[in-house]
């Protein structure tokens, strides 16, 4: 195990590995064991104002040494990712607070504008740069789950569709479907909607009304279209037939709804919940996977093409206990880019060298 050091508040900073986890007054992990801070999170802990945390020495250029050998082979090998979603650390603030307000007051008469204005500034942000790819290290573990899971869905869901092919117009729709897809939870208390056991069956059956709820919640703006309303009652539908409200067949379920369910699962498995920790994103993408009978194939397809788990630049370890540089990633086969070894410059093509297929990225 790395030497721990202990960094007073004002002295953290991004890409620092947290050495222990970061708590909440209840005791539960906000930020887990091992993560490269960002700075969305570094701003969490200031605001927290903790006197400071344990870190790991970081993993970087500066602490490894890298022989100059290996590094013009880095630099050969070397392909940027595509380009990603940026979301600024004051905007995903801004979003997450102005979703809490919405969510506090759906009956309000300006419901339908607030919200659209929101999903505008969002997706100016992510057309801004001609995002095709969302780095999934962007999506990170926050107080107000709710809020920051309608973002990270929104977001996540259009990127699903524009790999689909999905045009603009309805790229726009389908961003609104995903911002607003979990609105009706406003109408479930909070001892349930945050409960940190098991949900009861009847709480269970609390919760699934939370679908319907956010379906009538927009019907009765009269400022949504059908398909949104469509994709905002029917995500939790599956392709078995045995999902909720309607146990829709899968010739019945909308493109829409068949989107947001991926995204929806995907952020809420990578997502520290009361009642459940989070999991890496890779392990998320491998469930998603193992899904096939419940989630759409071909949308679960686009998902994965749409993914970036490891950025180009990354430092990763192996499973063989080697440090390694992510040089390339390949968009069919986001858990095993191209990696170059740091300290031999042995380049390992994890997804088409056949020598690599028992290594992966840890």
């Amino acid at each position: 195990m790395e030497e721990k050091l202990f960094v007073r508040r004002d002295d953290i900073q991004i890409g620092m590995q947290l050495g222990e986890s970061v708590k909440d007054i209840r005791g539960r992990a906000m930020i887990e064991n091992g993560v490269y801070l960002d700075a969305y999170q570094v701003r969490y802990i200031k605001e927290k104002k903790l006197p400071g945390i344990y870190i790991y020495r970081v993993r970087d250029d500066k602490d490894i040494k890298i022989p100059e050998k290996t590094k013009q082979i880095i630099r050969q090998h070397r392909k940027p990712d595509r380009a990603k979603i940026q979301l600024s650390v004051e905007m995903k603030k801004q979003l997450e607070e102005r979703m809490n307000h919405i969510f506090d007051h759906t009956e309000d008469k300006d419901f339908a504008t607030n919200s659209l204005d929101i999903f505008g500034e969002l997706e100016s942000a992510i057309f801004k740069n001609d995002a095709v790819a969302i780095d999934v290290n962007l999506i990170k573990i926050s107080d107000e789950y709710t809020f920051k899971h309608s973002v990270d869905v929104a977001a996540i869901s259009m990127m699903i569709g524009r790999e689909y092919g999905l045009p603009k117009e309805e790229l726009h729709q389908l961003g609104i479907a995903g911002l607003l897809h979990d609105v009706g939870k406003a109408r479930i208390p909070n001892e349930i909607l945050n409960k940190p056991g098991k949900l009861t069956d009847d709480e269970f059956r609390v919760i699934q009304d939370h679908s319907l709820y956010g379906y009538e919640i927009l019907k009765e703006k009269n400022s949504f279209s059908p398909i949104i309303l469509d994709g905002v009652l029917h995500h939790h539908e599956k392709m078995n037939g045995m999902g909720y409200p309607d146990n829709l067949g899968s010739s019945q379920i909308s493109l829409f709804s068949r989107i947001i369910s991926v995204a929806d699962v995907f952020d809420a498995l990578v997502t520290k919940r009361p009642y459940k920790g989070p999991i890496t994103g890779r392990e998320a993408m491998e469930m998603v996977l193992a899904m096939g009978s419940e989630l759409d194939n071909a949308i679960i397809q686009s998902f994965i093409e749409s993914v970036i788990l490891y950025p180009v630049d990354t430092i990763v370890e192996l499973s063989t206990g080697q440090m390694a540089k992510v040089v390339e990633n390949n968009k069919r086969y986001p858990t095993r880019p191209k990696v170059v070894e740091l300290q031999t410059g042995m380049v390992y093509d994890l997804c088409h060298d056949m020598e690599c297929n028992k290594i992966i990225v840890l």
